[in-house]
C-alpha cells in the first residue's frame, strides 16, 4: 500500500509546485487568464487516485532507474490529461457533481470550462514533448512514444464518442475509455521509454487490460450500488445520462418484455423517480445481478491475481497492480 500512498503524496506536492509555476507564467501573460491555471491547479487538489501516472512512473522505473526525476514529471501528463478528459465528460453528461464538489461548468461557466479542459491538454502536450526532448531518446524511440501517446488519447476520444452513441457493445467501450486509457497505454508508453522487449510488454499489457476491464466493471457496478460520498457523484449519475453499462446491458438480457418498456420509459430521462431507480434496483437483486456481478468481480480479481504471481514479484509494476487489485475489490 505504502508503494502508491507515497507516490501519491509526492505526486500531490510535485504537481502543485508546477502548476504554481505555470501560474505565475499566465499572471505574466494576464492577471485574470491565470484563472484558468487556478481552476486547474484546484480541480488536480480534489484529489484522485493518480493510477494513472503512477502505473506510468512504475512500468518504466521497473525496467530503467535512469532519468528517474524527468520520468516523474512526466508522469503528470496522464493527470493533466484526465483533467481534460473529465471537465469536458462533466459538460457532455451535464454533471452537477465531480469529486464531491461543483463540476467547473457548474461551477464557472460553460466557456470557462471548455478553456480550462483545452487548457489542461495542451499542458500535458507541452510537458510530453519536452519530456521527450530532455530524455535524449533515439529518433526510432522518439517517434514509438509519440505514437502510443496519440493511440493513447485518441482511443479515448473514441471510446468516449461510442459511450455517447450508446452502442450496444460495452466490451468495446470499457476497453478504449478505461483498459486502454487507464492501464495498458500509461504502462506501454513507460515500458516503450525504458527501452524493454516487445515480448515482454505483450505479457505485461494482457494482464493490464484485464485490470482495466475489471476497474470498470466495479465502477458500473458501484455507480449503482455504492455510496455517492465514497465515488464523488450521485449513484444513479449514469442511469441519468442512460449509458449502456455492464449492469444495464445483464438486465435487459434478464428481464421481462413488461420490465423492459418500464426500464426504457424513465432510462436516461431528467428527471428521474426516485420510486423508478428503487424499482430498478429491486429488479437488479432480484435477477440475481447483484450478486453475480459482485462474484465476477471477485473471480476475476482473482484470475489476475494468478497471472500477476506468475510475474516478477519485486518489480514495482507488480507490486502497484496487486495494491490497485485490492482497492478494486474492496470499497
Amino acid at each position: 500500500m505504502k508503494l502508491l500512498s507515497n507516490f501519491q503524496k509526492k505526486f500531490n506536492q510535485e504537481i502543485k509546485f508546477y502548476l504554481e509555476k505555470k501560474e505565475k507564467e499566465f499572471e505574466k501573460l494576464d492577471k485574470k487568464a491565470s484563472l484558468l491555471i487556478k481552476i486547474i491547479k484546484e480541480f488536480v487538489e480534489r484529489g484522485g487516485k493518480r493510477f494513472r501516472p503512477a502505473i506510468f512512473y512504475f512500468a518504466y522505473s521497473s525496467y530503467s532507474k535512469e532519468k528517474l526525476e524527468e520520468i516523474f514529471k512526466l508522469s503528470f501528463v496522464f493527470e493533466l490529461f484526465h483533467t481534460f478528459a473529465l471537465i469536458h465528460d462533466d459538460i457532455i453528461d451535464s454533471s452537477d457533481l465531480r469529486r464531491n464538489k461543483e463540476t467547473i461548468h457548474k461551477k464557472y461557466d460553460l466557456s470557462t470550462a471548455i478553456l480550462t479542459g483545452d487548457l489542461s491538454l495542451m499542458l500535458a502536450d507541452e510537458l510530453f514533448f519536452n519530456g521527450l526532448e530532455n530524455l535524449n531518446l533515439t529518433s526510432k524511440r522518439q517517434k514509438k512514444a509519440i505514437d502510443l501517446y496519440n493511440q493513447f488519447k485518441q482511443e479515448v476520444l473514441a471510446g468516449e464518442y461510442l459511450d455517447c452513441q450508446k452502442i450496444s457493445d460495452v466490451y468495446k467501450i470499457m476497453e478504449l475509455k478505461t483498459a486502454q486509457y487507464s492501464f495498458v497505454k500509461p504502462a506501454t508508453i513507460g515500458f516503450n521509454l525504458a527501452g524493454i522487449g516487445e515480448k515482454e510488454i505483450i505479457k505485461w499489457e494482457k494482464i493490464l487490460k484485464e485490470a482495466g476491464i475489471l476497474f470498470q466493471i466495479k465502477d458500473d457496478f458501484v455507480g449503482v450500488f455504492g455510496d455517492a460520498k465514497i465515488i464523488g457523484k450521485p449513484v444513479d449519475s449514469d442511469f441519468k445520462e442512460g449509458k449502456n453499462t455492464i449492469v444495464v446491458k445483464k438486465f435487459l438480457e434478464r428481464c421481462s418484455t413488461d420490465e423492459k418498456t418500464k426500464f426504457l420509459s424513465f432510462f436516461g430521462k431528467k428527471p428521474i423517480n426516485k420510486k423508478n431507480i428503487l424499482w430498478y434496483k429491486n429488479s437488479l437483486q432480484r435477477h440475481n445481478i447483484f450478486n453475480e456481478l459482485n462474484q465476477q468481480i471477485v473471480e476475476n480479481a482473482k484470475g489476475i491475481d494468478e497471472s500477476l504471481n506468475l510475474r516478477p514479484q519485486k518489480k514495482p509494476i507488480t507490486k502497484l497492480l496487486k495494491v490497485i487489485l485490492l482497492k478494486i475489490t474492496h470499497i
